[in-house]
């Protein structure tokens, strides 16, 4: 089924592409140090200490709003129309796959396929869209838009994501051999049966 050569590829490539989660955060933990300034605090004679409250309260509350506003102007602008199930049934229907031929492609039930599809609109897990993006046999940079419509990213900080980088690398789209990939070095399938 999998070339033993291949599952040598996968532990080098993870080798040279994971980098654990505590080096990624002990290197920005010692950047902010390195940036961050003192702050001295003064007493001001012009302001009681009541007045000088309300004011920076009254400060935060404008500032909060200014921020609101900008954030929600922000996600007008970029948000994409129809999210996660949206994108998911358009990829489909531009591969000229059933539903069906999708979701089994992908090893996902029918009747959770449906949850997602349907009105409810449930919110799939990582896996799952992995599991999607892998039956639609999306390139890395259609790959990542799509895990973006649910809100997700691969990280070099997971060895589950370096792996499924691999198969993208590589060109391995079919679920089992992807699941055996990841139990080949450890990991936990994407989906189990």
């Amino acid at each position: 089924m999998i070339d033993e050569q291949i599952i040598e590829g996968l532990r080098e490539y993870i080798k040279d592409h994971y980098i654990p989660a505590g080096k990624i955060l002990a290197s920005r933990f010692s950047k902010s140090m390195s940036s961050s300034e003192s702050v001295s605090s003064g007493n001001s004679e012009s302001y009681s200490h009541t007045s000088f409250c309300k004011a920076h309260a009254l400060y935060e509350a404008e500032s909060f709003r200014d921020i609101s506003d900008e954030a929600t102007n922000y996600i007008k602008e970029h948000r994409k129309p129809g999210g996660f199930a949206h994108t998911l049934d358009r990829l489909r229907s531009e591969r000229e796959l059933s539903p069906a031929e999708l979701y089994k492609r992908a090893n996902i039930d029918r009747r959770q396929y449906s949850r997602f599809m349907g009105p409810e609109g449930r919110h799939p897990s990582m896996n799952t869209v992995i599991s999607f993006a892998l039956a639609l046999r999306l390139d890395r940079a259609e790959f990542d838009e799509f895990l973006q419509t649910a809100g997700y990213s691969l990280s070099n900080a997971s060895t589950r994501d370096v792996c499924i980088m691999y198969c993208l690398e590589k060109g391995i789209y079919d679920i089992d051999e992807v699941n055996t990939l990841l139990f080949a070095v450890g990991i936990e399938p994407l989906s189990r049966e």
